[in-house]
C-alpha cells in the first residue's frame, strides 16, 4: 500500500515537474527568474546544480565580472546561469540562448560563456578549486584512490 503510495506521489511530481518545463512561453523582452521560478528539481535539471551553488558561484565570480554598464544589458546572474546552461549541457549556443529564462542571442551566450570562464580561470578561484600533482607520487597516489 505505501509503496503504491510512493510510487503515485512520484508520478504526480514529475507530472508537475512535466507541467512547469512546458509553461507558456513568457512575452519577449520579460524575463523570469529561474531562481524564484524553478522547483528546486527542475533548478538542477536545467543548471546541473543546486540554487544555493549557483548563489554561492555567483558570489565568487562577481568580483572578477565586468559590471552592468547599461539598463539593458545582461546581470551577471543571467551571465552565470547561461553559462551553466551551456557548461551543463554541452548543447549548441542557440537553444541555450533560446531558453525562455535567458532569451538571448548567440553572441549574447558566447559573451557569457566566455566572460564566465574567464572569472572562474582567475588565479585566487582558480587555485583555490582546481589541484594537480606536484610530483610523481602525488600522482600515483590520486591514481591508487581512483582504482
Amino acid at each position: 500500500m505505501a509503496n503504491e503510495y510512493e510510487r503515485a506521489m512520484m508520478f504526480a511530481i514529475a507530472n508537475i515537474e512535466r507541467q512547469e518545463a512546458q509553461n507558456v512561453r513568457q512575452p519577449f523582452g520579460i524575463k523570469v527568474d529561474p531562481l524564484l521560478a524553478l522547483s528546486d528539481n527542475l533548478f538542477i535539471k536545467t543548471y546541473r546544480l543546486s540554487k544555493v551553488l549557483t548563489k554561492y558561484l555567483i558570489e565568487l565570480v562577481t568580483p572578477f565580472m565586468e559590471p552592468p554598464k547599461r539598463t539593458s544589458a545582461l546581470s551577471i546572474q543571467n551571465k552565470v546561469l547561461i553559462a551553466l546552461q551551456f557548461f551543463g549541457t554541452g548543447s549548441y549556443q542557440l537553444p541555450t540562448g533560446n531558453s525562455r529564462y535567458s532569451a538571448v542571442s548567440q553572441p549574447s551566450v558566447s559573451r557569457s560563456i566566455s566572460e564566465v570562464t574567464n572569472a572562474l580561470n582567475h588565479p585566487s578561484i582558480f587555485h583555490n578549486w582546481v589541484k594537480f600533482p606536484k610530483n610523481m607520487s602525488e600522482l600515483r597516489q590520486l591514481r591508487n584512490e581512483y582504482v
